[in-house]
């Protein structure tokens, strides 16, 4: 049976993923801003910790089961934090020729097979190098990446507390 402190943990991580989603579709809905792909795929591993944490709450299971949830959540979380590295990069290096120009996402998903639109997200799309908000000098996909550290630091401390 899942313990009352690795309990606790999931909810923590819940709520903060489910915090995290809805700050940047506050953003997208109040200030306009458009999600460039890097950004959608962040949006997606932070929706899979929050679904994840929430599946361990509401299935309570054993040890072995929250090795698996904790498992999974420290892979999406490093998933997730690969992508926003990626966008901080991106963003770092705007003026660099190595960034290719690539077509709109709604453009890939039309005109792509699934497996060039997946590598597209992963590499990135122009419009990922721009900044277009920041708050305390600090852009979004750089506080996306300190989300995702964060959900990587509790899931470390949850797989530590389910191997006692």
């Amino acid at each position: 049976m899942l313990s009352a402190r690795s309990r606790q943990l999931f909810v923590l991580g819940f709520v903060a993923c489910t915090a995290a989603l809805a700050v940047a579709i506050y953003l997208e809905a109040e200030t306009g801003l458009v999600p460039c792909s890097l950004s959608l795929v962040q949006r997606f591993f932070m929706g899979l910790m929050a679904l994840s944490c929430l599946a361990s709450v509401i299935h309570c299971p054993g040890r072995k089961g929250m090795l698996a949830y904790a498992g999974g959540n420290l892979l999406f979380s490093m998933l997730g934090g690969l992508a926003a590295t990626r966008h901080v990069w991106m963003q770092e290096h705007a003026d660099q020729p190595q960034i290719v120009c690539q077509p709109g996402f709604d453009y890939l998903l039309q005109a792509l097979p699934l497996k060039d639109v997946l590598t597209t997200l992963a590499m990135g799309t122009p419009e990922c190098a721009r900044v277009n908000w920041t708050l305390l000098d600090m852009s979004l996909a750089e506080w996306s990446l300190f989300a995702f550290v964060g959900m990587l630091v509790l899931s470390l401390w949850t797989l530590l507390q389910s191997a006692r």
